[in-house]
């Protein structure tokens, strides 16, 4: 393809992407302005490389599994994105709190841990870098759960639970009463759920469609515990997950 065809393709998939499910080759040379045997060209190669996909039927062109993998990559490179963009606040609000801070993140159907901001005093936590954490028991995965859609909120509570500790939460009810509470507040709670010793506090990242994405947390261990959370800390990770958000060109703020 010259760079004037490659243009041509290249609006093809924008008009897929302002709505529409299928074309035709007239349809298309009309709106790009351009004369059909080009089009057909154009649309007959994005086809053979499974961009495109024909009906017998109609002839009309739609999206074909080509772009779902294209789609996949962008999710894959959106993942590491949210990471570096939310490392260096990470990194701050470890200094500001002086505990360790996690980001989890939700890749495809999974969350997985994707950074740790270590303080000099590290904690054993039993868990690394991309370890799957869970919505039922880690407070960064319960932060993006709680603010999902309903039907994929369903989706994490018809999973098979582990229980971590005797703190671990396995009734599907109580979750769901959590996951409503934590809309509430804006942050998520792990007492002890994972790691019997260690507390955790969670506040959900969104990204520029206002779709959790991430959690960032901040991580205690039980001896240094106070009763109750001090409330700057909470002031802090929900300042911190609200510009990582707005970073990520989200106007949605906890």
């Amino acid at each position: 393809m010259d760079l004037k065809t490659i243009e041509k393709a290249l609006m093809v998939f924008k008009c897929f992407a302002q709505g529409e499910t299928s074309v035709g080759t007239t349809e298309m040379a009309e709106r790009l302005q351009t004369n059909k045997a080009t089009m057909s060209r154009v649309l007959s190669t994005l086809k053979n490389h499974n961009f495109l996909e024909q009906d017998v039927r109609s002839r009309r062109y739609k999206l074909g599994p080509g772009m779902v993998e294209l789609a996949r990559a962008v999710y894959r490179n959106l993942d590491g994105i949210v990471t570096t963009v939310a490392t260096p606040f990470a990194n701050k609000l470890r200094d500001t709190v002086g505990e360790t801070v996690h980001l989890e993140v939700l890749s495809g159907n999974n969350i997985y841990l994707s950074y740790v901001a270590v303080t000099p005093n590290p904690i054993s936590l039993k868990i690394e870098i991309g370890d799957q954490v869970m919505p039922h028991a880690h407070a960064g995965a319960k932060a993006i759960v709680a603010f999902s859609q309903p039907d994929v909120i369903e989706h994490w509570l018809s999973q098979k639970f582990v229980r971590y500790t005797k703190n671990t939460i396995m009734d599907q009810d109580k979750l769901r009463e959590l996951y409503a509470e934590i809309r509430n507040t804006g942050v998520a709670y792990d007492f002890g759920e994972y790691i019997e010793e260690v507390n955790a506090i969670g506040a959900p990242i969104f990204n520029q469609e206002n779709n959790p994405v991430a959690g960032l947390l901040i991580i205690v261990p039980l001896y240094r515990m106070r009763k109750k959370w001090n409330k700057s800390y909470i002031e802090y990770l929900k300042n911190a997950a609200n510009e990582i958000s707005s970073q990520l060109h989200s106007s949605r703020k906890i």
